[in-house]
């Protein structure tokens, strides 16, 4: 038989459990995604300048140091482009352009990817502002009349560390 305590405890766990496992709708879309803890925060939206929305979190349960000794900060990126036309590899496209990238996997069902299709890459690049390399997981697929995009990254160096906090989250996509 469970005493108070255990039973209190038990219930404390299932409540946070419950709002770290909590279902997120992205505006404009049927897509919904869970944050496999508390650990990331919603930092803000913007409006981009294209009229896409997008949402950014960071994970901030611990302080990655990379090898250059500075702070890494993970994050997730969801970009929405409302009311989109076109082919999903125009958008990939430009998106490359804006910042080139080399793909170490493509993949059109995996993490992340809706049963309707979709393309998702996994990449390397150097930030031009800090010289720094980047490594990320990134998908692209529509719902309703948007594009979507969610792009989980870090260094590369601090990749291996958040690579099942980014598939976790990138398995969640419904």
């Amino acid at each position: 038989m469970k005493t108070v305590k255990q039973w209190l405890l038990m219930m404390a766990m299932l409540m946070m459990t419950g709002t770290a496992m909590s279902q997120i709708t992205i505006p404009g879309t049927e897509v919904t995604f869970r944050l496999n803890s508390e650990d990331w925060r919603y930092l803000r939206t913007y409006k981009m300048e294209d009229g896409a929305d997008m949402y950014l979190y960071c994970y901030t349960r611990e302080v990655f140091v990379d090898a250059e000794g500075d702070t890494a900060l993970p994050f997730l990126r969801i970009y929405v482009l409302s009311d989109y036309n076109d082919d999903l590899y125009d958008l990939v496209y430009d998106r490359y352009e804006r910042l080139p990238y080399q793909a170490i996997d493509d993949y059109t069902k995996g993490p992340g990817l809706p049963k309707s299709g979709g393309v998702g890459y996994v990449g390397l690049y150097t930030n031009p502002s800090d010289g720094k390399d980047y490594k990320f997981m990134m998908t692209y697929f529509k719902s309703l009349n948007a594009a979507v995009e969610f792009r989980l990254e870090t260094t590369e160096d601090t990749f291996n560390e958040m690579e099942f906090e980014f598939e976790d989250i990138l398995n969640s996509i419904k």
